[in-house]
């Protein structure tokens, strides 16, 4: 496996910064890091290392453990966080200028909370140019805002299309190469009980990750040129939400799809209730340790997208990332950094692709042509990778992928149509624009 790849609503925006505004000055005599320097003592960095398998967990502990046997002078602590909280704890110890010197969240985050101060801009560090060229040269537009970098990108995730390929071998049936073949799977399959295709589309982020990536590959965008209106309401979005419906409303998805989250439609996946479903390099580890699904039957291929795409833009593949910041309070962010590159890029963790880690590694040295990888098809992984295009870098992100989700959700429960419901959404969406 060679070569390299690679908010707000109206008014809320005011209300958030008055609140930090309001509660620093009450907090004034307490706003600080916990992380302090003491005459004599080792520096205490802390990290809070949101989300991950309990793999990850288990190498971070034992990378710390050997950080702080290796020398005196700083002192690592370590605590887990649930992925789900992560949002909330940043807006919390921002607003407080209380927490941890390290963290490891989604990267979308990098833009949200650079801007507010709530992260510690790599560019103050000498040797961040350094660093900064030996991660893959893509990634460092997703964790920038106005010229400034909040993170150091650590895993990337590509979206691509998981197979039970024991299934189509059954039935008879060829890997689909796009969403017509899918199409054409789904009165084969039905006459089995089976599902062609299952999504979650519950009004929440698990549907906007399941949405984008189909609304990439027909050629659409999240916003326009300039990024002043939305754009997934346009030909591309009407397409990818009218090709779900109508596979649902023929019985090619499962009918109770839209109230799905991510784990129920996973736990129908591994049932065998349904040959295919978007996901990613997390995947394969996910299948094997929590469901003790055969991993064997799996498949990773290319995510199909419609054989004449109706959007202006080239087909894409969606790209997520996971990354390492300092904190903008943190009272020790040299010796954070010391720790973060120990950790994140020194480690040889990071020099090859490990299923275990949940994503495929950022630096351009786990991708050279004499690495090995353990993924199961990891070049599929690989190839969606170097067409990867990820979330806009927006500050207001979280809410706009909000505003996604509630209208797939809406189109697929009946609640509207799918020009109607795209339209609602993006109107909200050009509000929270007007506000940058």
């Amino acid at each position: 496996m060679g070569g390299m790849f690679f908010g707000y609503c109206t008014g809320m925006r005011y209300i958030y910064v008055n609140v930090i505004g309001a509660l620093c000055l009450l907090l004034s005599v307490g706003c600080s890091s916990g992380s302090k320097r003491v005459p004599g003592e080792p520096v205490p960095v802390s990290i809070w290392m949101f989300g991950g398998s309990a793999n990850q967990n288990v190498w971070v502990r034992q990378a710390v453990d050997a950080f702080n046997a290796s020398q005196s002078e700083i002192v690592v602590d370590f605590e887990a966080k649930d992925w789900a909280t992560q949002r909330e704890s940043l807006i919390t110890s921002t607003i407080a200028g209380a927490g941890p010197d390290i963290i490891r969240v989604h990267h979308m985050y990098s833009v949200e909370f650079g801007e507010l101060g709530g992260l510690y801009a790599l560019e103050n560090f000498a040797d961040f140019p350094a660093v900064k060229e030996r991660v893959l040269d893509n990634l460092w537009d997703y964790v920038a805002y106005d010229g400034q970098h909040y993170g150091l990108p650590t895993l990337v995730l590509p979206f691509v299309l998981a197979v039970n390929r024991d299934l189509l071998d059954r039935h008879g049936l060829d890997i689909p190469l796009t969403w017509e073949d899918m199409m054409a799977m789904g009165p084969v399959l039905k006459e089995s009980g089976v599902h062609a295709f299952t999504m979650p589309a519950g009004a929440n982020q698990d549907a906007a990750y399941r949405f984008l990536p189909l609304l990439y590959k027909a050629g659409g965008r999240v916003f326009n040129a300039d990024w002043t209106k939305a754009a997934f309401n346009g030909p591309a979005g009407l397409a990818t939400l009218e090709y779900l419906l109508s596979m649902k409303d023929q019985g090619f998805m499962p009918p109770a799809c839209a109230a799905y989250a991510d784990d129920e439609n996973m736990a129908l996946w591994c049932t065998e209730k349904a040959v295919l479903s978007i996901e990613g390099p997390w995947f394969q580890t996910v299948l094997g340790d929590t469901y003790e699904f055969p991993l064997e039957k799996m498949q990773l291929v290319k995510l199909p997208g419609p054989a004449v795409p109706p959007g202006p833009h080239p087909s894409r593949t969606l790209l997520d990332m996971v990354m390492v910041s300092i904190t903008g309070y943190s009272e020790v962010p040299e010796e954070a950094w010391t720790v973060l590159k120990a950790l994140w890029l020194e480690d040889p963790q990071w020099r090859a692709p490990n299923p275990m880690m949940g994503g495929l590694p950022a630096l351009k040295v786990a991708f050279g042509p004499e690495v090995e990888s353990e993924f199961i098809d990891g070049d599929v992984l690989v190839a969606a990778g170097k067409n990867g295009l990820a979330w806009p870098a927006h500050p207001a992100i979280t809410q706009i992928q909000r505003s996604m989700a509630d209208a797939l959700n809406m189109a697929m429960s009946g609640a509207l149509g799918p020009q109607e419901a795209l339209d609602q959404a993006a109107a909200e969406v050009d509000e929270i624009l007007q506000e940058y």
